[in-house]
C-alpha cells in the first residue's frame, strides 16, 4: 500500500509539474511572438528606432529567461534564437528593412513552434 501511494504521489507531481512548465512555455512563447509583431509594425512604418529598442527589450527578456530556455530547448536552437535576435538589431540599426523583416519572421516561426516542439508530454518521460 505505502508503494502504491508512492507511485501515485510521484506521478501527481510529474503531471502538475508538466502543467505548470507547459503554462510557462506558452506564456514565453505568447509573450515573444507578441513582441515580434510589434518589431514588425514598427519595421513596416519604417520606425527604425522603435523596433531597435523592441529589440534590445526583446533580447534583456531572453537574457532574463535564459534558465528556462536551457531547460527547455536544444543549445543549437537557443543559439539560432540568439543569432537571429542579433542580425535582426544589425539589419534593424543599419535600416536594411527586408533582411530586418525577414530575420522577425524567422524569430516569430520559432517562437511559434517552442510549446509544440517542447511540451512536457507522457511520451516525453516515458
Amino acid at each position: 500500500m505505502k508503494s502504491f501511494v508512492t507511485a501515485m504521489s510521484i506521478a501527481l507531481i510529474i503531471v502538475i509539474g508538466g502543467i505548470a512548465f507547459n503554462i510557462c512555455i506558452n506564456d514565453l512563447s505568447d509573450e515573444l511572438i507578441d513582441t515580434c509583431e510589434k518589431i514588425t509594425e514598427h519595421l513596416n512604418d519604417r520606425d527604425f528606432s522603435a523596433a531597435s529598442k523592441q529589440i534590445l527589450e526583446m533580447s534583456e527578456f531572453i537574457d532574463r529567461k535564459k534558465l528556462i530556455f536551457a531547460s527547455v530547448l536544444n543549445h543549437e536552437n537557443i543559439d539560432e534564437i540568439e543569432l537571429c535576435v542579433s542580425e535582426l538589431q544589425g539589419y534593424t540599426d543599419s535600416k536594411y528593412l527586408v533582411e530586418a523583416l525577414v530575420r522577425c519572421k524567422k524569430l516569430k516561426h520559432l517562437f511559434e513552434h517552442l510549446p509544440s516542439n517542447y511540451r512536457v508530454t507522457m511520451h516525453n518521460i516515458l
